[in-house]
């Protein structure tokens, strides 16, 4: 069986970051799983601490700076977005029938405060699990 290579991208990896960490406790075979964007990295302390509850060390997963070109190549492209607050990301044509968009709040976009700001990050890697949780049933029904 040949490797399928899925990409988590947004802006600014967060999100994605949560998303790999997730998506590394699915029990797939031959799927390469990669935390991706445009811009630079940024890992919030409020992400690192929120999967750190669960025990996802996301300072282990070094996020990936993506050229558009290797969406191309990409199985899955999960796009997550913050449909409000955030830049629309357009991809080539080849690249957009391989995507999934996700509408993920951006809590640095949400919120100054920092308990807010807190709550949020831990509501998105709950909302993130559920939706790793779905991907990992339907690769499974593929395989």
């Amino acid at each position: 069986m040949t490797n399928q290579t899925i990409f988590f991208i947004s802006s600014n990896h967060e999100r994605s970051l949560i998303a790999e960490g997730w998506a590394s406790r699915l029990n797939t075979q031959n799927v390469t799983y990669r935390s991706a964007g445009w811009f630079s990295a940024k890992t919030s302390p409020f992400s690192i601490e929120a999967m750190k509850e669960i025990c996802i060390d996301l300072t282990a997963i070094k996020p990936y700076h993506l050229k558009k070109e290797e969406l191309d190549q990409a199985d899955i492209i999960v796009l997550i977005q913050d449909f409000e607050k955030d830049e629309k990301i357009s991809l080539s044509p080849l690249a957009a029938k391989k995507i999934l968009t996700w509408n993920i709040l951006n809590p640095d976009k949400h919120s100054a405060d920092p308990n807010e700001k807190w709550v949020l990050f831990q509501e998105i890697c709950d909302d993130i699990a559920l939706r790793i949780k779905d991907l990992g049933k339907t690769l499974s029904s593929t395989v």
